[in-house]
């Protein structure tokens, strides 16, 4: 890392001390093990110009209900409860979603959400980082969800 690297990074660490509330900004930082519930939702779209519309609907409803969008890659969103801190980490909150996203969003879209106990933080490299949580055993709730079919809900146990 040069100087010049090294010192912006200083200038935004001090940025962000004067904006945020330092427990909040140590409560980010460092990885760490927690329970929160998650969302994985697959967009079927057969019009490609479409696509965009669906996303948009999906994620608006992500937010709308206090759930945190974690990622979007291609069709494929992640949207997290308790993360990153646990207002809102609820069974009860999550369901409510999975209705509305599916009321709203039809057989456009399949979703697998559930709870479980994962990683939580800042991950990545000095250069990079992102904020998010790892879902264990994320390939076997990908594998079930493109087993759902689209327009249904699966919960992982």
């Amino acid at each position: 890392m040069g100087i010049q690297e090294m010192l912006e990074r200083r200038k935004v660490r001090k940025q962000l001390r004067n904006l945020a509330d330092p427990q909040v900004v140590a409560e980010l930082q460092e990885p760490k093990t927690r329970h929160f519930q998650f969302l994985l939702i697959l967009i079927n779209e057969t019009n490609p110009k479409g696509i965009p519309a669906v996303i948009t609907r999906v994620v608006d409803t992500i937010i709308e209900h206090g759930a945190m969008l974690s990622d979007i890659t291609s069709s494929l969103i992640v949207g997290l409860f308790g993360v990153p801190f646990p207002e809102g980490n609820s069974p009860e909150v999550r369901r409510g979603l999975v209705e509305a996203l599916l009321r709203e969003n039809g057989d456009r879209i399949r979703i697998a959400h559930g709870e479980c106990d994962g990683a939580v933080g800042n991950f990545g490299s000095q250069k990079r980082c992102s904020y998010g949580a790892l879902v264990p055993r994320f390939s076997e709730v990908l594998k079930t969800l493109l087993e759902t079919k689209f327009g249904t809900a699966v919960e992982i146990p």
